[in-house]
């Protein structure tokens, strides 16, 4: 019984945590902005949060696990994983802006 309960205290200190930062270089416009979403059957599939919010682009992005997604996670055992996404938009005349209007195809990285 003591390894079982010794072994259970170790799997609890071994979660990690989720963090996903991506900055593009472009000048910010404004505070950042907050959404979440949900990550869905062990990470295949995610919500799109941010999707057409910024005109310009994003200039900066941050998602990861809010401090209560984890009690989420192991209660629907993996199905369900709450994430939060931190974003701020690119300002107008920002040349690492994307035109939105135009294909994926044209536009330069």
């Amino acid at each position: 019984m003591k390894r079982v309960v010794a072994s259970g205290m170790v799997l609890l200190t071994l979660t990690g945590c989720f963090r996903l930062s991506v900055r593009s270089g472009a000048p910010r416009e404004g505070l950042p902005s907050e959404q979440t979403g949900v990550s869905l059957v062990y990470g295949l599939t995610a919500s799109d949060v941010a999707a057409g919010e910024c005109r310009n682009g994003l200039s900066r992005v941050d998602v990861y696990w809010p401090w209560w997604a984890p009690f989420v996670y192991v209660f629907s055992f993996g199905i369900v994983a709450p994430l939060r996404t931190e974003y701020v938009c690119a300002e107008a005349g920002s040349p690492d802006a994307r035109d939105p209007q135009l294909p994926a195809s044209t536009q330069s990285l």
